[in-house]
């Protein structure tokens, strides 16, 4: 029997990404030691899980590119802690990455180590994807400044770049203990859901689902006479529910197992029912 699952997250404050958005986070603008940064209106939080990463500004040219107006980027500065591994995060927003560029090396800043790097992208704790780079980094400083491209279009011979995520997680291996990260390329699409961080279990306009989870069929209860919307957690259209007030009958047992949302209109914003 399928299971559909939808979980109720109510009194959020929905909007829309602009359409196709790509924004490069260089850092700055950002303070050193901060834990977080801003990004086209985005804030992202630096996550530490083994060694301590902030925003570094105390040396100046030894960004991405070298020159005096790059000084800035998320690092473990002097932490021995191994593996390093951190993740960039949003917990009001999604994203697509594009690229970036780090600096992997020995804790001397010695390149010529021989490391991995590890890059997962997650959306609500579930991983959508992960990779293990072992090849291809960059040696000398006399290219980027000793950066290494990070490319998600090709990693690995596969592109990363269209998978919507929560976070990204970076993990260093081998000889590699001291990491530097810059130029953050990330795309703001429309299409895709932004929550709001106040989920509650109440909402000024009652959306009632049961039985949840279900196996298919669906009671809905709505106080407005509006169509519904059902969408895949990446954002995709799956069906439309014609919705009048009071309560409805549909059923989605033609979907697959998983966790979907429920979007329906109300006002000028939007109230979801995962």
């Amino acid at each position: 029997m399928k299971r559909t699952i939808f979980l109720t997250i109510c009194s959020l404050f929905i909007s829309l990404f602009s359409f196709g958005q790509t924004s490069t986070e260089v850092f700055e603008t950002e303070s050193n030691g901060s834990a977080n940064f801003i990004d086209n209106g985005v804030i992202f939080k630096i996550i530490s899980h083994v060694g301590l990463f902030d925003i570094q500004a105390n040396f100046p040219n030894t960004g991405w590119n070298g020159t005096a107006n790059d000084n800035r980027y998320i690092d473990n500065s002097n932490d021995t802690a191994s593996p390093p591994s951190f993740s960039i995060k949003t917990t009001s927003n999604l994203f697509k990455v594009n690229r970036f560029w780090m600096y992997l090396s020995a804790l001397n800043l010695d390149l010529t180590v021989a490391g991995t790097l590890t890059v997962t992208g997650r959306l609500n704790g579930i991983t959508k994807f992960t990779q293990t780079k072992s090849t291809g980094f960059n040696t000398s400083m006399a290219t980027a400044n000793g950066y290494t491209l990070i490319d998600l279009t090709n990693l690995n011979g596969q592109n990363y770049s269209n998978i919507i995520i929560d976070e990204l997680r970076l993990t260093m291996g081998g000889g590699y203990r001291y990491a530097g990260l810059d130029a953050f390329t990330w795309v703001k699409d429309s299409g895709i859901v932004v929550l709001a961080t106040n989920e509650t279990t109440s909402s000024k306009k009652g959306l009632s689902i049961y039985p949840n989870p279900t196996s298919g069929s669906l009671s809905i209860t709505t106080e407005e006479n509006a169509p519904a919307e059902v969408y895949s957690q990446d954002g995709k259209l799956l069906k439309t529910l014609d919705m009048k007030k009071g309560t409805n009958q549909a059923d989605i047992s033609e979907l697959p197992n998983g966790v979907y949302i429920l979007k329906t209109p109300s006002g000028s914003s939007k109230i979801i029912k995962k």
